[in-house]
């Protein structure tokens, strides 16, 4: 039997790579071949993703974080092909935020993200891909702007500082002073969000409580970024995956052209993960959470679509899942397994992950054999 593994990072306590090589370790023997293979959907694990299926390097720079103070951030080059791969995360993720004033996002900024795409064109990139998972900020991209050399000015042409609280007052966008490095640089960006800029399932009202905005403070949130969008669209309508990362994504579409992807698609393409899947005979995936935003374009529904269309069955191992089965089952995905064994608190749940997850793969290696050994009697 071949199994291909590929399970995503389930934040917090195990990497992509690590999850893998669980599953390489206790499903492996001498009938059994397992081949672990590294994805993301363009949040944490992303760049490790796209640096082990190129055989790239792993690099890292100095920016800032989302609150501005100066930090460390990693991302991935691949020299043949001209490539840097940046995970926004990695400078603007939610893992930042404290639950401090700085940390509001009245206040946060994606400036980190600016310096990164700079450190990009410094490395002689010609092609850019920007994962939009875990981030933490709802700027609309002016922060990263900004980083770039992007000025915002009020309607008597006074410089405005680039931070979402000052959305209202900022009348017109100067691009007269961006690097002419950029011109030449392909960017795509690889998301799993399919929202629009604004509405009920935008980048408000769909993921701004999550990043640190009261229920009581969303409409008048939600206006401001409007306006501030409205500038960046400039008289055209916003697209699916616009709302992505806090609106990262419609700045990088409208003022650099970008073409926003989805994430996982972009892996599997990269790994050539379909060839693999049609040689093997069981497709194992999994993330931290699954539930009806999954059904977006994270891992396991990318892995489980692509894994139907060749009759081969899949099992996921999941921290935790919500949702109703049935639509989980329409994708491909045959089997979703919680690898929580007991009662137990998050932070719990989180540092006993690989051992969870060692428990959980045993059991459904025991379920395949005694399937296998009932066939063949």
């Amino acid at each position: 039997m071949k199994i291909i593994s590929a399970i995503d990072s389930m934040k917090g306590s195990l990497t992509s790579k690590e999850a893998n090589q669980i599953i390489k370790n206790t499903f492996e023997d001498e009938k059994i071949s397992v081949e672990p293979i590294a994805i993301a959907d363009g949040g944490e694990g992303t760049v490790e993703a796209f640096v082990s299926s190129r055989n790239g390097q792993i690099k890292s720079a100095l920016c800032h974080d989302l609150k501005g103070a100066e930090i460390d951030a990693q991302y991935g080059w691949l020299a043949d092909e001209k490539t840097v791969i940046i995970e926004s995360a990695q400078t603007c993720g939610i893992q930042f935020l404290d639950g401090t004033i700085s940390s509001h996002p009245r206040k946060t900024s994606s400036f980190g993200l600016g310096e990164q795409l700079i450190t990009a064109c410094k490395q002689g990139a010609r092609r850019v891909i920007v994962g939009l998972g875990g981030t933490g900020t709802i700027d609309c991209g002016i922060g990263m702007l900004a980083g770039l050399g992007v000025e915002f000015f009020d309607n008597e042409e006074q410089p405005v500082s680039p931070i979402p609280e000052n959305f209202q007052q900022i009348a017109r966008i100067s691009t007269d002073h961006l690097p002419n490095e950029l011109n030449e640089l392909e960017i795509i960006i690889a998301s799993d969000v399919q929202s629009v800029i604004t509405g009920e399932t935008g980048a408000v009202y769909m993921f701004g409580e999550q990043k640190g905005l009261r229920a009581d403070e969303l409409v008048e949130f939600e206006r401001d970024i409007h306006k501030f969008s409205q500038l960046l669209l400039a008289n055209s309508e916003s697209q699916p995956g616009d709302g992505a990362a806090g609106g990262i994504a419609l700045a990088l579409r409208t003022i650099f052209d970008a073409q926003i992807v989805s994430g996982i698609d972009l892996l599997i393409q990269y790994t050539d993960l379909e060839k693999r899947i049609k040689q093997s005979d069981l497709v194992i995936t999994g993330e931290g959470r699954m539930d009806a935003q999954s059904l977006q374009g994270k891992v396991p529904v990318g892995i489980a679509k692509l894994a139907k269309q060749h009759g081969v069955p899949v099992i996921a191992f999941v921290g935790e899942v919500s949702g109703e089965p049935l639509e989980f089952e329409k994708v491909g995905l045959s089997v979703i397994i919680p690898i929580v064994a007991q009662l137990s608190t998050l932070k719990e749940a989180l540092a006993n992950a690989k051992q969870n997850l060692e428990l959980a793969s045993m059991r459904a290696k025991q379920l395949l054999f005694l399937l296998q050994k009932n066939k063949e009697e």
